[in-house]
């Protein structure tokens, strides 16, 4: 039940920052960054519960796993930053959406 509920919040993550990334006014920026917002906390609370399900055997992946969802996520933040101050930076956008593939990989694995 966990690994679908972290994959659900992966795939609606990346959903999210596509739709903040392409969004032409700020007010829907702040929209899909709202949105994020959530999917990333849902996904943080899984993967922390997780975490103290498996606490002895799998700790140094778990807290791999959690360190890279935060980082990941202070990337998205400056990102939505970007793209609400300015208008983005392609490349970032990219970087990022990658970065969350990479994260889904690991979480259906790790799940």
């Amino acid at each position: 039940m966990l690994q679908a509920i972290a994959i659900f919040a992966t795939a609606f993550l990346i959903v999210a920052n596509l739709g903040g990334n392409k969004a032409q006014k700020e007010k829907h920026v702040t929209d899909w960054l709202i949105f994020a917002r959530l999917c990333f906390f849902v996904l943080l609370t899984v993967s922390i519960v997780r975490l103290i399900l498996i606490f002895p055997n799998e700790l140094g992946s778990g807290i791999g796993l959690i360190i890279y969802l935060i980082l990941v996520y202070a990337f998205m933040e400056t990102n939505f930053r970007l793209k609400r101050e300015t208008f983005g930076n392609p490349n970032r956008s990219y970087i990022v959406i990658f970065a969350l593939v990479i994260a889904l990989i690991a979480v259906t694995f790790w799940f």
